[in-house]
């Protein structure tokens, strides 16, 4: 039973994420020139979408915009798409992934960890949650299983607890018990661990995990984060190769108004482009006013992109009054990957007059998750958001975190480094500093991530100011 449950995780958890890769990648490289101009269309009319977002139903009818029609016509064109896409069908159903499979390509010292949020089922589902934490090593014909029964408990009590640790750099006396103790005697004689994640364990840094008496996770083992088992074998297989030396680095935007600047965000991306262009890579940089929304979404597949600026994650709790930055209340209550996003040079001011929004432009100031998902980022080895929450977003089993983390996976980026927590300016330009020296020299990002929170951890002993990042991929 473990293995048709740890084989049926595979091939569903993250399975509208790569569905969307596969129907992108299928018609972009189809040679069929109708059905790529028809997905340029799609894009348009998602962009002119996210646009009218900003207005409410009243707005909506004074300016004579039928949103549901136009919702509605996006999803029909995109079913279309993906019905035309004759390698996508193809290359969904050519071969199903199975634990040996993955298992066989693991080393001695390695492991993966895979966590599965399930409900409790009695007659029905009920609004009870447990996790799974099944483990597989190498040559494993079935996974190990570690039950975590107080799901509930690891979602509000725990979670807290180990957020309001981090934020008030106090030591945390329960989250090694609740969310590592159980799977610990799992990984015996394991240094190396690919982690992938389900519910809860989306919104924390197990890194930052401190045994009692003892070392945090950080110094006990290497954890590379994953969006599920079968990843495994693209990297691996080292598809993550950077073969072009191009670079795109935004930071330090010109908010205007009375939006506070980010001082450091300027020095953060000036160290990054001098380390970048002494290691023969070609930048561009844009800041103040030109670290706008349509410069990002102008870029095309950079080997690496880097965006210094504000974050946000609203949750539902947070959509207080008619607007949810820059989009209706109503609307972003119903999308997630409307509550979160990346706040840019332009943005406009709380409460301003939507008239003078044009409606017409694709730029005003915020690029939220849902736009996010239409940049063209194949090819782009890793992208690294460093602002505030880019981490966060609505949890949703098997599926992983709806946020900006979809929303860049999906527009193509091999890895990502994000942030679960409001970080501190000056440590955050110190380990992004770190981690490009490091990664210019050795070639190899996770190891240059790992070895610049140690160093970081030498200075700020605290989780809050080393631990707020983390990576997904490799």
């Amino acid at each position: 039973m473990l293995t048709d449950v740890y084989n049926y995780q595979i091939a569903t958890k993250a399975l509208l994420l790569n569905s969307t890769n596969k129907i992108k990648n299928a018609i972009l490289s189809s040679g069929d020139q109708s059905l790529i101009n028809d997905y340029v269309s799609w894009i348009g009319q998602k962009e002119a979408l996210a646009r009218y977002y900003a207005l409410s139903k009243e707005e909506l009818t004074q300016q004579k915009i039928d949103l549901t029609a136009m919702e509605k016509t996006a999803n029909t064109m995109e079913r279309s798409l993906s019905q035309r896409s004759g390698d996508f069908a193809k290359g969904y159903y050519a071969e199903q992934i199975t634990l040996t499979q993955v298992s066989s390509l693991l080393q001695e010292t390695e492991a993966i960890v895979e966590i599965i949020r399930v409900r409790t089922f009695d007659k029905d589902f009920t609004d009870d949650s447990r996790y799974l934490a099944l483990v597989l090593s190498k040559g494993s014909t079935q996974p190990v299983v570690a039950v975590l029964d107080n799901g509930n408990q690891l979602e509000t009590r725990y979670a807290k607890f180990y957020k309001n640790a981090i934020q008030q750099k106090i030591a945390d006396e329960y989250a090694f018990a609740q969310y590592w103790q159980r799977i610990e005697p799992l990984l015996t004689s394991k240094k190396f661990i690919y982690l992938s994640p389900d519910g809860v364990y989306n919104q924390i840094n197990i890194n930052t995990i401190k045994k009692p008496e003892g070392e945090y996770l950080l110094n006990l083992y290497d954890i590379v984060v994953i969006g599920n088992s079968k990843d495994l074998i693209a990297l691996k297989a080292g598809k993550s190769v950077v073969t072009k030396k191009d670079a795109f680095v935004l930071g330090f935007p010109d908010y205007g108004g009375n939006a506070v600047a980010l001082p450091g965000t300027k020095a953060e991306i000036d160290g990054i482009n001098k380390i970048l262009s002494a290691s023969g890579f070609n930048v561009s940089k844009r800041e103040p006013k030109d670290a706008t929304e349509s410069a990002l979404k102008n870029v095309k597949g950079p080997s690496i992109m880097h965006i210094a600026t504000h974050g946000y994650f609203l949750a539902d709790a947070d959509l207080k009054g008619n607007d949810a930055m820059g989009v209706d209340a109503e609307n972003a209550k119903h999308n997630p990957l409307l509550r979160s996003g990346l706040i840019l040079s332009g943005v406009h001011a709380p409460g301003q007059d939507k008239t003078s929004i044009d409606l017409q432009s694709n730029d005003n100031g915020v690029l939220t998750a849902y736009e996010a998902m239409n940049l063209s980022l194949e090819g782009t080895d890793l992208i690294v958001l460093s602002a505030c929450e880019t981490g966060l977003g609505d949890v949703r089993a098997g599926e992983g975190v709806y946020g900006l983390q979809r929303a860049f996976l999906v527009a193509g980026a091999n890895a990502l480094i994000m942030s679960l927590w409001k970080v501190d300016d000056a440590a955050t330009q110190q380990l992004m500093t770190n981690f490009y020296i490091s990664w210019t020299k050795s070639g190899n990002k996770q190891k240059a991530f790992k070895q610049a929170q140690l160093q970081l951890m030498t200075k700020y002993k605290e989780p809050y100011y080393w631990g707020a990042f983390v990576m997904m991929g490799m």
